[in-house]
């Protein structure tokens, strides 16, 4: 029997103002594989932001509690989906995977068990956001996939179009066109090498497609290649 591939879920929080997001979920989420859902910061990040500038946290200390600020969205997000539940460790995933129901992770549990086990730790500093935990939590995990929910579409014009393709071009200066989009955050190229396949849903569409992130492969890929 095939084994349902474990795909990790990165909900932007600026979805978490949609009144249908249950049913938005319901729509991109294929029943045949095991679903993974990282919340991201949202309003809440933002305000340890201006925390941060305001009382000069560090870096340290305001990425904590920027994980911290998270598990607020991640705790509304368990309520708002039926037969979810927030987990630490791949244990109590697989539990809730077991009875039918939906692994909502706690990123900055996940991340203080995991981390001081980790080759390639989590950055600590501001250009790490959200995006970039999830893809940390997915290729850690490891996931078969990870898809980036947000609120708006790629745009062609930075080498993605949504049969997957890089619209006719190289790898060169893709990554970091999406950096200067402001698309993703700087250090998210970097995390997300490590995964096999990268994909962006706008849930806000009313037929959401996605649309596959191509990634130029670590140099020490190439030079084994």
């Amino acid at each position: 029997m095939k084994v349902p591939a474990i795909v990790v879920y990165k909900i932007g929080g600026s979805l978490l103002d949609l009144p249908d997001l249950p049913r938005r979920l319901q729509r991109v989420v294929p029943p045949d594989v095991c679903p993974l859902f990282v919340v991201g910061g949202g309003q809440t990040a933002d305000l340890v932001r201006e925390w941060d500038r305001l009382h000069q946290l560090g870096d340290e200390r305001a990425h904590w509690l920027a994980l911290r600020a998270m598990q607020l969205n991640e705790a509304l997000l368990a309520e708002l989906l039926p037969d979810a539940s927030v987990v630490a460790t791949r244990e109590a995933a697989i539990s809730v995977w077991g009875r039918g129901g939906w692994p909502i992770v706690s990123a900055c549990d996940f991340a203080a068990a995991e981390e001081p086990l980790a080759d390639s730790p989590l950055p600590h500093c501001w250009e790490a956001t959200s995006d970039s935990v999830a893809a940390w939590i997915a290729a850690r995990w490891p996931a078969e996939r990870l898809m980036l929910l947000k609120s708006g579409s790629l745009p062609e014009d930075v080498g993605v179009n949504r049969d997957g393709a890089t619209a006719g071009r190289g790898f060169t200066n893709v990554d970091s066109e999406w950096v200067a989009a402001g698309l993703v955050d700087s250090c998210f190229p970097a995390v997300a090498r490590e995964l096999a396949v990268v994909e962006w849903i706008n849930l806000r569409d009313e037929r959401p497609a996605s649309q596959r992130m191509c990634f130029p492969p670590h140099p020490l890929q190439r030079e084994n290649s």
